[in-house]
């Protein structure tokens, strides 16, 4: 079984349980959650034919052991009282972050070893803030922070629903600050995915990284709590894991009776892609948006980004990775005319061939 389809299998067994569980419950229960996933480890070393006869019992497995710790009985939806419906918003999810924010490019970081492990914390007042795993491939930085908080302590780390609604518990996230020993970063981004809210982890990312960044550095966290005035201050050792390809353009097009040049840069990691672009036209370049596509259709997820105002003509915009190698990627600007949808631009079009031999790693 995958360890994506693992993690969902998890899910679905969170989703019976009810709305309060005490804490010795909540900690045998991630305990059981470690021990399916070493059970899970131990399974796929077997051969293949053994492992395809285990299949259909795995899921079962998954929801069997937990429901027998926790002393639930777990027979029928017509059984489960009302009190469960919300019972995935009240247990936290701690850790394997990567997996489970819904980015490809995470993802394939983390099935491939482009990660590295770290263990670097800060304690008071009873709480540990502890950064568990950085990703660095030259575009973005990923960091997977963890909250270890007393007994007693009432909400999670970070939970959207609660900050949007002014309820967040104190103890719960407040403020982050991120420092690179050198160059800069576009945009800062903090969170989880929906589907895995409340979250005792969350995933902090730096995006559109520019400047002389070494390959090897310490990056300097400072996390604030809610209702604690000290922050929770870290060094976390950051090595680029990833190959690197870059491809440029630089065309003269004409739109609305106008000659534009266009000159522009893709970077492409297994985990990122990044578009640099500029255009002659500065007014113009604020309304434009980007899609990217490949030879095959595929378009990946816009991740962040936007003008570079420090570089006026500028922008830089993000996107997960291609899922495969392509052959060839075009840059598709439109214009956001909100219900009516994106409104493409066809004159401003270009497209970047990809050799052969580039490093990026895919596949």
């Amino acid at each position: 079984m995958a360890r994506n389809e693992l993690d969902k299998n998890l899910i679905e067994c969170r989703n019976k349980l009810p709305d309060h569980i005490t804490a010795t419950m909540r900690s045998r229960l991630d305990e059981t959650y470690r021990m399916i996933r070493e059970m899970e480890k131990q399974a796929d070393k077997l051969p293949s034919e053994t492992t395809k006869k285990r299949k259909p019992l795995r899921k079962g497995l998954v929801i069997a052991v937990a429901a027998a710790i926790l002393g639930l009985l777990i027979l029928s939806p017509v059984l489960i009282p009302p009190t469960m419906a919300e019972s995935l918003n009240k247990l936290p999810i701690v850790g394997n972050i990567f997996k489970l924010a819904g980015d490809f490019g995470l993802q394939k970081a983390e099935e491939e070893g482009l990660t590295t492990t770290v263990n670097e914390s800060a304690s008071h007042d009873g709480f540990t803030i502890t950064a568990t795993k950085v990703s660095y491939d030259g575009i973005r930085v990923a960091l997977e922070l963890t909250r270890t908080a007393p007994e007693g302590t009432k909400g999670a780390l970070y939970h959207l629903r609660s900050i949007m609604n002014n309820k967040a518990k104190k103890g719960s996230f407040d403020n982050i600050q991120v420092w690179l020993p050198s160059g800069k970063y576009g945009s800062l981004s903090l969170g989880t995915d929906m589907v895995t809210e409340p979250s005792e982890s969350v995933l902090v990312q730096l995006n559109e990284l520019s400047g002389d960044i070494p390959d090897q550095f310490d990056l300097t966290v400072k996390m604030g709590l809610r209702g604690y005035k000290q922050p929770f201050e870290l060094k976390v050792p950051v090595v680029k894991m990833a190959g690197h390809t870059v491809l440029t353009s630089e065309e003269t097009k004409t739109y609305d009776g106008e000659s534009l040049k266009v000159a522009a840069k893709m970077e492409m990691t297994p985990i990122t892609t990044l578009l640099t672009l500029n255009i002659a036209d500065e007014y113009l370049l604020q309304e434009l948006r980007f899609d990217i596509v490949d030879d095959q259709g595929n378009f990946p997820k816009w991740l962040s980004g936007g003008i570079d105002y420090e570089n006026h003509g500028k922008v830089a915009y993000t996107y997960e990775a291609f899922r495969t190698k392509p052959k060839s990627i075009t840059v598709k600007p439109y214009l956001d005319r909100g219900m009516q949808g994106k409104q493409y631009i066809p004159e401003l079009e270009f497209t970047l061939p990809v050799p052969e031999n580039s490093e990026d790693g895919s596949k």
